[in-house]
């Protein structure tokens, strides 16, 4: 039962994010959504930026941010926030490209999947560092076993992603 209940709760986090990202588009000038989306990963305002620096230089930060949080037990309580502004970015550009007019089946094969599992994936990683109340079952300490593991992971996912980018979209 508590496994299932992380599942979920990750999960709403997940479509929470998304959907608040989507709204969020609605109401900002394209404006500021191209300066949040150009951080986040600038080949989703144009695919000529097709570098692999940028996002995977922010791809780092928000693992090292979440880390950085789990540290200290005062500020645990914000991971799980920095995972939701991920979800938020998501569906920020998800929007985005929806609204400029991409193709949809190359957001259908680039974008979304691998965004969508990234996030997960990401979700997992802060979960990992500071579980829920529902999944404390000892306080004898963290087991971080499996954050290189999500780490690679969430790499491996990022350099397939960029691998379809450079072949399929550019």
């Amino acid at each position: 039962m508590v496994r299932s209940l992380s599942f979920i709760h990750l999960f709403i986090v997940l479509a929470v994010g998304y959907i608040g990202g989507a709204l969020l588009f609605r109401e900002i000038p394209v404006v500021a959504s191209e300066n949040w989306i150009g951080f986040f990963d600038p080949r989703v305002i144009s695919s000529s930026e097709g570098s692999f620096i940028r996002p995977l230089l922010t791809l780092i930060i928000f693992f090292v941010v979440a880390f950085l949080l789990s540290m200290n037990s005062k500020t645990r309580h914000a991971i799980l926030f920095v995972g939701a502004v991920k979800c938020v970015l998501f569906g920020l550009s998800s929007s985005y490209l929806l609204s400029s007019g991409m193709k949809l089946w190359a957001y259908t094969i680039w974008w979304f999947p691998f965004q969508l599992v990234s996030s997960y994936l990401y979700l997992v990683y802060c979960n990992v560092l500071s579980p829920p109340f529902f999944n404390r079952i000892s306080r004898k300490g963290r087991n971080l076993q499996a954050v290189p593991f999500l780490a690679g992971l969430c790499l491996l996912i990022f350099l397939i992603e960029m691998t379809i980018f450079h072949f399929l979209i550019k």
